[in-house]
């Protein structure tokens, strides 16, 4: 591996409204609705620190300081459920906190992800950089996280930047960013929420990215599309010109927690494989679909 290409630093943007989840997002975060017991957003930054990153960038906006409360090791409830000897209940998002160092930066007003991206700039500067977003829970069925896995992709190229890719149903590609491959892992294009017959792949962009800090220039270019807003993707073809992309295939599971339907699978998902309670619901969801 490239030891000058390694990458210690991720950005996850937070900032959304998650209008699909009103009411309940009127006041909660939607990235801190549960998966059982653990929000969203814990999945998201244990999937990043099992890949190697040790500081973690939210982009965030004013709803969402409950976010940055919940990696607080030293706020009140914390203090309160140790002082009881009730610690183990919030034991894994405790010791998930002392393993990365986290720092906010604010985008005021909603320009599209591209633009949040941007917001990072002045922390990130001239590293490379990894990016999260929150909607896609993968579970990977390899020793390394998705993240991790596009993060050894990066470091083993002498240039360019890496995302990570998922097989998608025709149907579903007008749902996600898509892929079009040269070969087995040279990206030749990236098409925005195609139709099938429009799409030239497959293959689905998840949220799992890995830059160059030239996707800060890029994106500085990049001219507002629909909304008014700056588009990630826009970004990333605008840098294609210029520096290769280089796709990684993950494996494992997604569950997309942005919709309704796959936040109520991803729960069911997850419950079935917690030893409390999995096989009751197993019982429970057997005699109920007779």
């Amino acid at each position: 591996m490239n030891a000058k290409r390694s990458v210690t630093t991720a950005v996850i943007p937070v900032a959304g409204m998650g209008t699909r989840f009103l009411p309940a997002t009127k006041v909660l975060p939607k990235e801190l609705l549960p998966i059982i017991d653990k929000p969203i957003i814990h999945h998201i930054v244990q999937e990043a620190v099992n890949g190697g990153i040790k500081n973690i960038v939210f982009v965030t906006s004013r709803p969402k300081v409950l976010i940055e409360d919940y990696f607080d090791s030293g706020d009140y409830a914390s203090l309160k459920l140790k002082t009881a000897g009730k610690e183990k209940l919030i034991s894994e998002a405790l010791e998930l906190s002392e393993k990365i160092n986290i720092i906010s930066v604010r985008q005021y007003e909603p320009r599209g992800l591209g633009h949040a991206i941007l917001q990072a700039e002045p922390i990130i500067g001239r590293q490379n950089f990894a990016v999260l977003l929150g909607d896609d829970i993968v579970v990977s069925d390899r020793s390394s996280s998705a993240m991790g896995e596009c993060l050894r992709l990066f470091e083993s190229k002498p240039r360019g930047s890496a995302v990570g890719v998922l097989e998608v149903a025709p149907e579903e590609t007008s749902s996600y960013g898509i892929v079009g491959l040269r070969g087995e892992s040279e990206v030749e294009t990236f098409v925005e929420k195609p139709t099938p017959a429009e799409a030239p792949s497959r293959w689905a962009l998840p949220g799992r990215y890995v830059f160059e800090p030239e996707i800060f220039d890029a994106l500085r270019e990049t001219k507002p599309g629909k909304n008014g807003e700056i588009q990630l993707t826009d970004g990333m073809l605008k840098l294609l010109q210029s520096s290769p992309f280089f796709a990684h295939k993950l494996s494992g599971e997604r569950f997309d927690t942005g919709s309704k339907l796959g936040y109520i699978i991803a729960n069911v998902a997850f419950a079935l494989q917690n030893p409390e309670i999995g096989p009751q619901l197993q019982e429970w969801l057997t005699q109920r679909l007779r």
